[in-house]
């Protein structure tokens, strides 16, 4: 889910991460009377006053509050219009119920969230500060609150469904409750009575299915944000027929076929559309083009097949995204005429130049194979040390009561996830900020004396400093951007001509704290082993930290694996690679002191040099950014590779890295990945495991494997491999091997000798 690259997406993100939240425990608060039996006989008195108040502590009730949140609310405080979170109107009827927990699944290349929220007009204090999370089920009662129109709880731990008393709240304008745990089928919420509906943002929950005809009545719907869940679905044509809408994310779910030509046709006022990371076909529409006002476009990681020329009518495009596609064609060279456009990703596709050889300045086109040799006039862009304002966004209103709808529906759009596209958004402000402006993080490099205070455990003859590193990252520009996680994005940093090291600057807003982080650090200090990456050195203030490691110039994993048809690979190849990697972790479980449990093996995360070696990379991360101690909200790992019981249970141990080892493999093994679009025919929950146990089971073992590795041979040794890969990922613990025992069944499993 990490495969955005600089522009921070990873949720994903964070993503990490994002669509496996566990079921929360339900602290249920005592009152000296049934709540529920007092609301029930004042209901029948006609007394509102009353009713409202009954209905909110029914609510509270059905809370677990850990923290205090609802402290406010108390049975004997009958002016409930001044309780936290609540604001009522002129005829004291609770009409709005805003309060945002304070989980955290956002991750951008810079680490000044703060910047994109500014940008978009909201001020932090519109929006209510906890020091903890709400957790439990959302009551029924809360649809007694007739007079609601705005429900905004994100970023909690709720659970379970929602109730279906919210559907017949006619006034409800805004339904924000991203980043929870909400379950549910999609295909049953009825919004038939919602006809006032402004804002849903329901991102990053667990709710599955398919898309409810009954949306299409929400006719002023401005903000739909449904990413991060397990939707299965085509994007219905009806979505393009919503004309007031403005942000659409659909991200990170299971939609499948082709992007309905209706979804350009009455798009006006649509500035924000991210349907990355699904199973998506076809060419990108062309009727997009239409779409005047759209700032961000992001499709990255679908199947789609070609770029339209109508998308350089996009004259306020700022940020397009469509790396990790199968992009045939020309580049449009009308790209070179975007003057809006600041980020620009369409690498790893198959993708040529234009025939007119004109320039392309703006965009990143890594991994096209089609694209060497470069025309003598082509220039990859360095905007990123050309910088523009930012533009401006809408106003917001401070004050509980006072915030104005178009605030609102913005928030929903920019909240922790700054769902997807917000992400980008947060790249492309962080580049356009102009060198000669007032940078509070550059003048601090500049002027505090701490800045030079590099820690250095390994030699490299050269002296490191802040300043230095900051100059050869190029001020952390996108351009010098060479991977990303959830932890941070790692740049390439030329010190001298014979001195090039990797930096990892981390999300400051994920740390402990300084003292935990110089802690942690140290305790990493002394690793060394030939298949871990060498930790150098690293730099931690209250204002930035980055880790500082050996630079290996074959690439990570990942890209190898979308390359190979074209680098030398074969079963040595393969067999070293495996157990290069098989080597570093069992060192990490069995002879760390303490040991460590990397708890996100992915191939992003594994590195080669030049003679296809295989090092780990970010173990040890888990615990300098504070998620080492699992819960309910934070699962650490990347979807897909994430061992089922670590997902199902928040139990961590070392067999969890031998199952994410097993995806790995197979990976290798075959031409599909973990999620692979052509697993969508398939029932929910159908993966590469899935896939290659159904093939053995139908004795169909060669479609397993990649076409040339299978048929280059040995055909015994391949298999040995397989069965050792479907031993890692099975589901019962104890049947599953240690590490050690994978690196034993490896080396009997010889190497072919040339």
């Amino acid at each position: 889910m990490e495969l955005l690259g600089c522009q921070g997406m990873e949720k994903l993100m964070f993503s990490r991460t994002m669509m496996l939240f566990l079921m929360a425990f339900v602290f249920r608060s005592c009152f000296p009377f049934s709540v529920s039996q007092e609301f029930v006989l004042n209901k029948s008195s006609g007394d509102h006053l009353v009713s409202e108040k009954m209905a909110l502590l029914e609510l509270k009730n059905s809370f677990g509050d850990p923290s205090g949140i609802l402290s406010s609310w108390k049975s004997d405080d009958s002016n409930y219009c001044s309780w936290y979170g609540i604001s009522c109107n002129s005829d004291s009827r609770v009409s709005e119920m805003r309060i945002r927990g304070n989980k955290t699944n956002a991750a951008s290349c810079t680490n000044n969230p703060e910047l994109a929220l500014h940008a978009f007009g909201i001020r932090r204090n519109s929006w209510f500060v906890m020091n903890g999370n709400l957790v439990g089920n959302l009551s029924p009662a809360i649809g007694n609150l007739k007079d609601l129109t705005v429900i905004s709880l994100p970023f909690n731990d709720l659970a379970g469904e929602i109730p279906v008393q919210i559907w017949e709240l006619e006034n409800l304008l805004v339904l924000d409750l991203e980043g929870n745990s909400i379950e549910g089928n999609f295909s049953s919420y009825n919004f038939s009575g919602l006809r006032k509906l402004r804002v849903v943002n329901l991102g990053f929950n667990r709710i599955v299915g398919r898309f409810p005809p009954s949306l299409a009545k929400c006719r002023f719907l401005s903000v739909l944000n449904l990413a991060g869940n397990r939707i299965n679905d085509v994007i219905p044509g009806f979505i393009g027929g919503l004309e007031k809408l403005r942000v659409v994310n659909l991200s990170f779910n299971q939609l499948i076929g082709r992007v309905p030509v209706s979804l350009g046709s009455k798009c006006a006022n649509l500035g924000h559309l991210d349907l990355s990371f699904n199973f998506l076909q076809g060419e990108i529409p062309r009727v997009l083009g239409k779409c005047s006002r759209l700032r961000t476009l992001l499709l990255s990681s679908n199947g789609f097949s070609g770029i339209p020329s109508e998308l350089g009518w996009l004259q306020k495009l700022e940020v397009l995204l469509l790396n990790n596609n199968t992009l045939t064609g020309e580049i449009p060279s009308c790209l070179e005429n975007m003057t809006s456009l600041h980020v620009c990703d369409i690498s790893f596709n198959n993708l040529s130049f234009p025939s007119d050889n004109r320039v392309i300045s703006r965009c990143s086109f890594l991994g096209n194979s089609n694209l060497s040799p470069t025309p003598t006039n082509f220039a990859l862009s360095n905007e990123s040390q050309s910088y523009a304002v930012p533009p401006q966004g809408p106003s917001s209103k401070n004050g509980k009561q006072g915030v104005s709808l178009s605030s609102i529906e913005i928030a929903a759009a920019v909240s922790a996830t700054a769902i997807i596209f917000g992400i980008a958004i947060l790249v492309a402000f962080c580049m356009h900020v102009k060198k000669q402006t007032a940078n509070p993080r550059i003048e601090a490099a500049s002027e505090s004396p701490e800045r030079s205070d590099v820690t250095v455990f390994n030699d490299i003859g050269v002296t490191l400093t802040y300043e230095k590193i900051f100059r050869a990252t190029r001020h952390f520009s996108w351009s010098n951007c060479i991977g990303n996680g959830g932890f941070g994005s790692t740049y390439k940093a030329e010190i001298s001509s014979a001195v090039i090291i990797a930096v990892k600057r981390l999300l400051v807003e994920r740390c402990q704290g300084l003292p935990q982080f110089h802690a942690e650090i140290n305790s990493l200090k002394s690793i060394s082993h030939p298949n871990l990456i060498t930790l150098i050195g690293y730099f931690a203030s209250e204002a930035d930290m980055f880790l500082i490691y050996n630079y290996l110039p074959g690439g990570n994993l990942e890209k190898f694996i979308q390359d190979r048809a074209n680098r030398v690979f074969n079963f040595e190849v393969l067999h070293n690679i495996a157990l290069d990697i098989a080597l570093g972790i069992a060192y990490l479980h069995d002879q760390c002191v303490p040991h460590i449990v990397h708890r996100d093996v992915k191939p992003s995360n594994i590195l080669l040099d030049n003679e296809l070696n295989a090092y780990l990379s970010d173990f040890g991360l888990s615990r300098i950014m504070g998620t080492e101690t699992c819960s309910t909200t934070n699962v650490a790992g990347t979807f897909g590779y994430v061992a089922p019981e670590y997902a199902l249970t928040c139990r961590v141990s070392d067999k969890a890295d031998v199952y994410s080892y097993g995806i790995v493999l197979l990976e290798l093994l075959s031409d599909k990945r973990v999620l692979d679009p052509s697993f969508s025919v398939h029932e929910n929950g159908f993966n590469i495991v899935s896939w290659a146990s159904m093939l053995l089971r139908e004795d169909n073992i060669h479609d397993i494997f990649y076409t040339s590795l299978w048929e280059a041979g040995p055909e015994e040794k391949l298999v040995d491999m397989l069965h050792l890969a479907l031993m890692c990922t099975t589901e019962s613990l104890t049947a599953r091997p240690r590490m050690r025992q994978v690196v034993g069944q490896l080396k009997e499993i010889a190497a072919l000798v040339p």
